[in-house]
């Protein structure tokens, strides 16, 4: 039975071959011709999909409709099931393709948010493919070392990234040897943000009003921990600091292990993190949350806890995450990534999975010229705060 294989890799520098010579700017994936027929009855083309983005979508709802119905049956620890073989049956494969083991490369280490959206899209995107799906954890450099791992692979469909906002900020500040928006094939986005500003619950902070006060007549003494330098934790921290005319220490952490243990011991006061990874240790009351970062209120969480959008404060970025293949990818392959991928997140498993990690709350989904188009234009925003905060 096909499974999906955890591995875990650990690099100490940057990959030294980042991509410097890519060249070929293609265009991205979405390709076009007529939608299937019916959901379950549709046969894969020969050579070649016949299934756009816009069609793959309206017939996996229609599958995904069958399922919530009762019409088709489930069962993730098969290697294959109704549901499976409708989806198999509906997504057009390239020839040959995928004929091996896939990759999917995580930027950051384990336990954290995006180690969990890769091992828990895997899993159904593995069964549809009748392949494994590799997950390999390569943290450093904000993600950076992940996504120059995968250019200085092959550039076949067996070697995708995950990635975050944090790509973006990195590309407006323009220290890699590539550009992001244009060196990657954007295959799909599926999560937005869901980051909380939490803090132990015997915290001098009584709230986040209070800690910002605090900031205000103590610059740089309030220490707060994320996901890496130069991500939307820091962005975040700095917009907070040129509205309010003072400072944070931020002190970045590569996995969420190390950040959360900072947290526990005192060796940080406030820590930005993914509301999933944090909830077992909020119902243990071993933290509290003071904002949440961004727009949304999580009601599931605590409803009477602000956002920082509500306070009035400004909330430069947020965190999605998606995938990127390279972008010399056959764009057919590309497509059928997408299919795949779209597909396994409308399935029990993950859908279970985004109920536990609120990512129910933020959606997120976007397709492959949207979530490029989106890229683009957060890196515009981005260079501009980029120039104001000297980086």
């Amino acid at each position: 039975m096909n499974q999906t294989h955890m591995t875990t890799t650990r690099m100490t520098g940057v990959v030294a071959a980042l991509a410097l010579s890519l060249a070929a700017c293609g265009s991205g994936p979405g390709g076009g011709g007529d939608a299937a027929e019916a959901s379950g009855g549709a046969e894969p083309a020969e050579g070649g999909s016949a299934l756009s983005q816009e069609a793959a979508v309206e017939e996996i709802d229609a599958i995904a409709a069958q399922l919530e119905a009762g019409e088709l049956e489930y069962d993730v620890s098969a290697e294959t099931d109704p549901t499976i073989d409708a989806l198999r049956e509906l997504i057009p494969q390239p020839d040959g393709y995928p004929s091996r083991t896939v990759e999917m490369i995580v930027g950051f280490g384990e336990g954290g948010g995006s180690d969990q959206y890769a091992r828990n899209i895997a899993i159904d995107a593995a069964r549809i493919m009748g392949q494994d799906i590799i997950i390999n954890n390569v943290p450093g450099a904000s993600g950076e070392v992940a996504l120059g791992q995968m250019f200085s692979g092959p550039s076949d469909g067996y070697s995708v990234s995950t990635v975050i906002t944090n790509q973006v900020i990195n590309d407006a500040i323009g220290q890699q040897p590539y550009s992001f928006v244009d060196d990657v094939q954007f295959v799909i986005r599926q999560q937005g943000p869901t980051e909380v500003y939490w803090v132990p619950t015997d915290s001098q902070f009584t709230d986040f009003q209070s800690m910002l006060d605090f900031a205000v007549e103590n610059p740089g003494q309030v220490t707060v921990s994320g996901s890496g330098p130069g991500g939307d934790d820091e962005f975040r921290l700095l917009a907070l600091g040129s509205e309010l005319d003072t400072s944070f220490n931020f002190v970045p952490y590569d996995g969420v292990g190390g950040r959360t243990t900072a947290l526990l011991s005192g060796d940080i006061d406030v820590l930005h993190e993914t509301a999933g990874t944090m909830i077992d240790l909020y119902e243990d009351g071993q933290i509290r949350p003071l904002a949440y970062g961004g727009d949304i209120v999580f009601d599931a969480i605590d409803a009477d806890i602000p956002s920082v959008a509500d306070l009035g404060y400004p909330v430069p970025t947020g965190r999605w995450r998606g995938i990127v293949v390279p972008q010399e990818v056959d764009p057919e392959i590309a497509d059928y990534l997408h299919h795949v991928f779209y597909a396994a997140a409308q399935l029990p498993s993950y859908k279970d999975y985004e109920v536990e990690f609120f990512q129910d709350v933020a959606g997120g989904y976007l397709n492959s010229e949207e979530f490029e188009a989106a890229a683009r234009e957060e890196k515009e925003e981005l260079v501009v705060l980029v120039e104001e905060f000297g980086l």
